[in-house]
């Protein structure tokens, strides 16, 4: 059996198992954690995984049916996603939910939750059991995500794009070949080309973060103040590595990127210091506002996203792709809550993924208690 395009190792962490028509069983693998919270692109992941399968298994049940006289509806794949992250998740076994709002031939939409037991121990005592879905009280779980999404035939969606007149302004920073583009061969092989290196360095908490190699303008990687990081304009190029092995990015590994950008965090932290340091009037926790950050080892805070909303606007081929260019955009930060803009584009500088996000600004420690003792 060919592996997938997003490697073994990946499909076994966003894998669900049917359980009945509407119902299905997933284990959210630690690997994929910030702190002991499961990483809200990585759960993203599942839950396209989970209306995906939904429609495969549906498509195999209406093929049964169709031997009978039934009409079969084309197979769907998830075009948008709107999540809202209701309470923190945790790393063991959940439910997930599928209920039928629209059903379509060119566009449908489906409601899934992510159920899991009301705190860790319940979790710990059913993985004990060698069953763990068979052992989760039902009575005593609890919705910890809310997902709408939008799926539609691919077959639908065949033909000439129509692009409008716009590009990355400013301009990301250039490679080392001819027109400014990027050697990828040497960004690969060696983390440098042009302006741009591998990194950020993430914190050792921020396990999700381990499974894509991210590479940053060397202007970001620079000693700067936090007045320079809030402002810095945030570009990666990124190569999937689940495990730490280059992979691809399939369709469902580009939602997890939509969620994955450490620079960008460093410049959410950068955003919520200044606001400290205005309202103390330069004597924060940290430093003063002439602070510098080395850019080795980024992200001061804890990012919850609290929800996102995610477009696929090209589907990858299914031997994936191996680099994508991600912009990421935050606007304000106020009251702790930011606003996220994500550019997904592929090498050639086609649009891929859009997404938009609120996350909240708040102390890292919190992702590292247990269940009840930092609720959002």
């Amino acid at each position: 059996m060919t592996a997938p395009a997003h490697s073994t190792t990946f499909e076994k962490a966003i894998h669900v198992t049917p359980i009945d028509t509407n119902t299905y069983s997933a284990h959210l693998d630690p690997s994929w954690c910030i702190g002991q919270v499961p990483h809200g692109g990585y759960t993203a992941s599942v839950l396209y995984r989970t209306a995906t399968t939904h429609f495969v298994q549906k498509a195999a049940r209406a093929g049964a049916s169709n031997a009978r006289g039934h009409k079969q509806q084309p197979p769907q794949e998830p075009i948008g996603l709107q999540i809202t992250f209701q309470r923190r998740t945790f790393a063991g076994p959940a439910i997930l939910s599928v209920q039928e709002i629209k059903l379509g031939a060119r566009v449908s939409t489906v409601q899934v939750t992510l159920s899991q037991a009301r705190d860790e121990r319940g979790a710990a005592a059913a993985s004990a059991t060698g069953t763990a879905f068979k052992s989760l009280d039902r009575n005593n779980l609890e919705v910890k995500v809310l997902a709408y999404v939008t799926l539609s035939p691919p077959a639908a969606e065949e033909g000439p794009a129509v692009t409008a007149t716009w590009d990355l302004s400013p301009a990301p920073p250039p490679g080392s070949l001819a027109g400014g583009a990027i050697d990828f061969k040497s960004l690969g092989e060696n983390g440098v080309d042009g302006e741009w290196k591998a990194g950020p360095v993430a914190t050792p908490m921020l396990h999700a973060a381990k499974h894509v190699q991210a590479h940053s303008p060397a202007s970001i990687l620079r000693p700067k103040t936090t007045e320079e990081r809030a402002k810095q304009v945030v570009d990666q190029w990124s190569r999937f590595a689940p495990g730490g092995v280059p992979a691809r990015w399939s369709n469902e590994a580009v939602v997890y990127l939509a969620d994955i950008f450490p620079a960008a965090l460093d410049r959410l932290g950068a955003m919520e210091e200044t606001a400290v340091l205005r309202a103390t009037g330069g004597n924060a926790k940290g430093g003063d506002g002439n602070k510098v950050a080395t850019g080795e080892a980024l992200v001061q805070f804890w990012y919850p996203t609290v929800t996102m909303n995610f477009d696929l606007k090209s589907r990858l081929p299914r031997e994936g792709v191996e680099w994508l260019h991600t912009r990421v955009v935050t606007r304000m930060v106020r009251g702790s809550r930011a606003d996220l803009e994500v550019l997904i584009l592929d090498q050639d500088g086609a649009l891929v993924a859009t997404s938009t996000q609120v996350a909240l600004v708040a102390d890292p420690a919190r992702n590292g208690k247990g269940r009840g003792e930092g609720k959002l």
